[in-house]
């Protein structure tokens, strides 16, 4: 039998709770360790939807990247996800900053991706903070790219709506990213060399910064620069329990929204 406790141990191996920052909320939120696991679903974030999904699959935990509980809870009532994993017996463990700081984590699955569609020398941490932990990545590109060529990849790659640049360089030799919103390691990023940040959610302030600096910006947006998370999970879960069942939300995380 495959308890929620033996898979939040694969899971803190693989990126130790214990390397959250101290604003965020990682762990098993609901449920108890006890509890038996035999379907798994994952997802980005644990919304209304993705509970009523994980209930018409049979699921028993959903893993996920953005914590279903930020602060403290005063009530919950039926607009709360948490209210619908309780009724439905369902279980939540998240796993966010540990994985955006491991080495083996976000990071690394989104420089898997991009080595698929770019040719990438040795990729090697953004910024290494202590304890072992790392944000972000930097790679050379050992055949260099335009800018509309590697933003052609990013949209396929993340799947991203669109995707905002700004970059006065012509040709691109080495690339730094981080997933979700990374706006903050621009220096960083121009300090390592980079041509480009590529990252999500930039902040106004942020792209006066990359004018002001000349240094290269691309926005894929925060969700879905951090997508590739779900494989990692996937990787992690699959190597531990190899005959558990694992399948990925097909449920919009957020809210509806259109692009005009």
């Amino acid at each position: 039998m495959i308890t929620a406790g033996d898979i939040y141990s694969a899971l803190d191996a693989a990126a130790p709770f214990s390397a959250q920052e101290a604003y965020d909320n990682s762990g098993l939120l609901v449920g108890d360790r006890e509890k038996s696991v035999k379907k798994v679903l994952l997802a980005l974030d644990i919304t209304k939807d993705v509970v009523q999904e994980a209930a018409d699959l049979g699921a028993d935990l959903i893993i996920s990247h953005h914590p279903v509980i930020w602060g403290g809870l005063k009530n919950i009532d039926s607009t709360h996800p948490v209210w619908h994993l309780i009724t439905n017996d369902i279980a939540a463990i998240c796993s966010h900053t540990c994985m955006d700081v491991a080495p083996a984590g976000t990071n690394a699955a989104i420089g898997e991706l991009l080595a698929k569609h770019l040719a990438l020398g040795e990729i090697k941490p953004l910024e290494q903070l202590s304890g072992g932990r790392t944000l972000g990545c930097v790679a050379d590109l050992t055949k260099p790219v335009t800018v509309q060529a590697l933003a052609d990849v990013c949209y396929a790659v993340f799947g991203c709506e669109d995707v905002r640049c700004f970059c006065p360089a012509e040709s691109i030799g080495r690339i730094a990213w981080c997933g979700g919103s990374g706006g903050d390691l621009l220096g960083e990023a121009q300090a390592a060399g980079a041509d480009i940040l590529i990252t999500g959610d930039v902040k106004h302030s942020v792209w006066c910064e990359a004018a002001n600096r000349r240094m290269g910006l691309m926005d894929c947006g925060h969700c879905t620069t951090e997508l590739p998370v779900l494989e990692r999970f996937r990787a992690i879960l699959q190597d531990a329990f190899p005959h558990l069942e694992i399948t990925e939300s097909k449920a919009f995380a957020g809210a509806p929204y259109t692009i005009y």
